[in-house]
């Protein structure tokens, strides 16, 4: 038997052939295929994902909306191709916003709904942020495309927000606290998004929710895919883990410079970003777009058109271990790697600066703010870099506290200082002090600390003394300060937090001074401090006269930001918190008394496990507490006011030329830092 075309020749009867067409000569039987048997027998012609993608994924919430096109995050496409190559199993995508990891990983779905069919399974960190995919972006993606549309049933039952059923395939989503959802599924593709949130949701009764999911690809033992996509947070972070340990390679992004065509890897440093050597404010930085990237290879200027046509021409290359190093192995390229070595689990670093929607300027402005705030510098190297907060102190020494002190001589005021706080943690029988000096950068300087034993000498402290300023005749005086009201009982009817309580309202308004009483916070607070409600009376019903509000402090915050500014000024660096010439041991061993530990819920807190004295360490978070954004009136606002006045100061007096007094943060633009007159390691 012969076919021809859409005619069949039998060229002798067979025996299924009815004995009355026998012996008739040629048989001729015309038919013709339906327009379903056709599209089964059609053999589809191979195209990568990336081309897939610009071909039918259609966007709609997005900036750029309409097909989808490469050129935009040329990156992506290298990830989306290699997440089919037929040895990757896993795919681990370290990533910040903006970058548009999640859309990729979308289209390589879209990709497998067209080309592999199989069961789905989206991973989000709780039922809320999974629906809101679910209804946002996931069934937008498919109801936009005709390709994909025409996988829909029709049924409405059939697009419900946690379970998508396909004509050929199934697409369930699943949260991190659910052991139930993540279970008794055969599973071929996994999708773990922002993976490093599922800690604050996952079930402490079950494995990890990453485990959980895995475990539903065992039937696919040959040909599933799994990716783990997420902003980093901690070193012990499941991405940063899964890059750096799970992966067999790690794949980063090089750009080719038009100017001079070479290649290269972008990095934040002081040598490639930078803005006017005078520009501080990294407001003004953002707005007006004064930062640039310079060159590594031939020293020219990228501003964001400049870098985001490197980064088109830019290709994923093999990072290198130390070992490879030291043999003098060469980096590959994404698929000569790939194609050489077939590694199972592969992994993609993806900081902001290649995004085409994040600019250089917001990059280093977010540097600069990082600067200011402990809080602000996490997110500038979770957010922009795509690297883990490195910064977890376990047990401070006495050594490295006091690496701190520089040459201000106690109980005076460096010449940078534009204002004092001041600091007091109350005990039953005296007080615990401290006080600092402001510059305009944050930099701060512990002048004076001690313990008094009366109200008295708190305001002789507050109201009669004045701090002499060095190299003049001039003084300053203490402008804002931070009481603790905890205490326990100190005489029959009487606590320590109501005689706190009613000193506060005596003393409130005087001497200029912008006094206020605080309290540790039970819970975590969104910000470092918070202004609680009014106050009319006290615990046991006394009346307070007028009112009074207290200021709730998250000491876990506060510690944490006083501890990163210890380390600064241990290193000469702008915002740094020094310590006058003459601290002691006696100040050191206080503020070493807490050490960092994981608790049983695996959060990492400020305990004091020996129970010792830890006083001085209260009252400098308060005289630190008086300078925060959060503090009534604004700890910043109040800088820059008092800078203000300053330079109308030195405006008005002769000028001197001096090359020592580099501005604080001009080191990273021009590329050297002179530390200030005052600063000497010790």
């Amino acid at each position: 038997m012969q076919a021809l075309s859409n005619h069949i020749k039998i060229d002798s009867p067979p025996a299924w052939l009815p004995a009355e067409l026998r012996g008739k000569g040629k048989i001729v039987h015309t038919f013709r295929f339906t327009k379903g048997e056709r599209h089964v027998f059609r053999k589809r012609k191979k195209i990568k994902p990336s081309e897939w993608a610009e071909k039918h994924r259609v966007l709609t919430m997005s900036t750029l909306p309409g097909l989808w096109r490469n050129d935009v995050t040329t990156y992506l496409a290298g990830i989306m191709d290699a997440s089919f190559h037929p040895a990757v199993q896993t795919v681990v995508i370290c990533k910040t916003p903006q970058t548009g990891g999640t859309e990729s990983i979308l289209n390589c779905i879209g990709y497998a709904i067209d080309r592999d069919p199989g069961p789905v399974l989206f991973v989000f960190p709780d039922r809320l942020t999974a629906k809101e995919n679910a209804q946002e972006r996931i069934i937008p993606m498919i109801e936009s495309s005709p390709r994909l549309r025409s996988y829909m049933t029709g049924y409405d039952d059939d697009a419900a927000s946690l379970r998508i059923k396909l004509k050929h395939m199934p697409i369930y989503l699943a949260w991190a606290s659910s052991p139930a959802r993540l279970g008794n599924k055969p599973i071929r593709y996994v999708i773990e998004d922002e993976t490093d949130k599922y800690l604050l949701r996952a079930s402490r009764k079950e494995a990890s929710p990453e485990a959980l999911a895995a475990k539903r690809t065992i039937t696919y033992r040959w040909n599933k895919k799994i990716w783990k996509i997420s902003t980093p947070t901690i070193e012990s972070g499941p991405i940063w883990q899964a890059l750096t340990v799970e992966a067999q390679v790690i794949f980063d992004y090089w750009v080719k410079c038009s100017l001079c065509g070479e290649l290269q890897l972008m990095r934040f440093s002081k040598e490639t970003f930078k803005w006017p050597g005078d520009e501080r404010d990294p407001g003004r930085i953002e707005s007006n777009d004064l930062a640039w990237y310079e060159c590594e290879c031939c020293r020219g200027r990228w501003n964001d058109t400049l870098r985001n046509r490197a980064v088109r021409a830019g290709q994923w290359r093999s990072r290198l271990t130390d070992e490879q190093i030291k043999a003098g192995e060469k980096s590959m390229g994404l698929f000569e790697y790939l194609d050489k070595y077939w590694p199972k689990t592969i992994g993609f670093h993806l900081p902001s600066w290649l995004s085409y929607f994040v600019s250089l300027s917001e990059i280093a402005a977010a540097f600069l703010k990082g600067q200011k705030s402990l809080e602000a510098f996490k997110d500038f190297r979770n957010g922009y870099e795509a690297l883990p907060w490195r910064h977890i102190i376990t047990s401070p020494t006495e050594e490295k506290i006091l690496k701190a002190r520089c040459d201000v001589k106690p109980q005076t005021v460096p010449d940078d200082a534009i204002i004092l706080t001041f600091g007091a943690d109350v005990q039953k029988h005296g007080f615990w002090f401290a006080v600092r000096a402001w510059a305009s950068v944050m930099t701060s300087w512990l002048i004076h600390y001690g313990f008094v034993a009366t109200w008295e000498d708190i305001e002789n402290i507050l109201y009669n003394t004045a701090y002499p300023i060095t190299g003049s005749d001039r003084s300053m005086r203490i402008m804002r300060a931070c009481v603790d009201t905890g205490g326990g009982s100190k005489y029959e009817n009487t606590t320590m937090t109501e005689e706190t309580y009613f000193w506060l309202i005596k003393n409130r308004g005087r001497g200029g001074v912008a006094l206020w009483g605080t309290k540790g916070a039970s819970n975590p607070l969104p910000c470092m401090l918070r202004l609680g409600e009014g106050l009319t009376s006290t615990p046991n019903g006394k009346k307070l006269p007028g009112g009074l509000r207290i200021i709730s402090v998250d000491t876990q915050k506060a510690k944490d930001q006083f501890h990163y500014r210890l380390g600064l000024a241990a290193e000469g660096l702008p915002g740094g918190a020094y310590l006058h010439s003459e601290t002691g041991a006696d100040y050191a061993a206080q503020i070493n008394a807490e050490v960092k530990e994981i608790d049983p819920k695996g959060r990492e807190i400020w305990t004091n496990p020996h129970g010792r004295p830890n006083h001085l360490l209260d009252a400098d978070l308060l005289s630190c507490a008086c300078a925060e954004m959060e503090f009534p009136g604004g700890g910043i606002r109040l800088i820059a006011e008092a800078m203000k006045r300053r330079e109308n100061e030195q405006a008005q007096a002769p000028k001197i030329q001096d090359h020592d007094d580099l501005p604080n943060e001009t080191w990273l633009s021009s590329g050297k830092f002179n530390r200030p007159r005052w600063f000497k390691r010790r």
